[in-house]
Parts: C-alpha cells; structure tokens; sequence
C-alpha cells in the first residue's frame, strides 16, 4: 500500500476489527448475520433427535458460533460507539438484561457523528 493511501473496509475488519466507525446499516447486517447462523444452528439442534450422532456436531457448531459471534458482536458495538462518538463502557449496556434491548435498538438507529470524530474521519472503515 502506497503512503498517504487509506485502507478500505474489510469482512475481518468488519466482524473482528475495533478501530474505526461503523454507521447503522453495517452494524445490523453483522448483527442480523450473526443471528442467523445462530438460528440456524440452534434449528438442526431441535430437529435432530438426541440419539443421532449429528444431534452433537451440530450442539458443538451452535456453541462454536455462540462465542464467535459474542466477539464479533462486541467488536461491531464497539465501532458503533465509535461512530456515535460515545465512551467504550456503554458496550456493558449490552450484557445487563435489564437493559440490552433498549441499548441495541438505540445502536441501530442513534446516528452517527457528521463527518469526522475521534475515531476516524469517515464511517465504515478503519481509522487511518
């Protein structure tokens, strides 16, 4: 990469990175994503019966995906907050029950910081 070029978005960059702004549209695709291959999983695991071998291969997918999906999720959240321009311990609103609706719905639709902020000149790539 030439000096002075910005790098572009990436998937890595988009479900595992942290630096950077993710705007609303990004951010609930890589939510919406990650729900469905949960429901997916979770799916085959209530239709296949518990004597078929394949009832385990697809408990241990779900778990799998269970933990990648929490990391990348936190990771979205986190660019999302960066975009909103709001403090990183706003993510724990996401792990208290009482609470995790109403902050993921005001991270869907809270806009992002016009233009440039601490995090990044624009949205959805990482901070150059």
């Amino acid at each position: 990469m030439a000096a002075g070029q910005e790098r572009g978005p990436t998937l890595a960059w988009l479900f595992f990175g942290w630096s950077g702004r993710l705007s609303r549209a990004p951010f609930a695709l890589g939510w919406a994503f990650w729900l469905m291959l949960l429901s997916a999983a979770l799916t085959r695991i209530v239709v296949v019966p518990k004597e078929d071998p394949a009832f385990l291969f697809w408990a241990f997918a779900f778990f799998v995906v269970a933990i990648v999906s929490t990391v990348s999720s936190i990771m979205l959240t986190i660019k999302r907050l960066h975009d909103m321009n709001l403090p990183l311990p706003l993510i724990v609103c996401l792990f208290i029950p009482a609470i995790s609706f109403f902050a993921l719905f005001v991270f869907l639709v809270w806009p992002g910081t016009p233009g440039p902020n601490d995090y990044g000149r624009l949205p959805d790539r990482p901070k150059a």
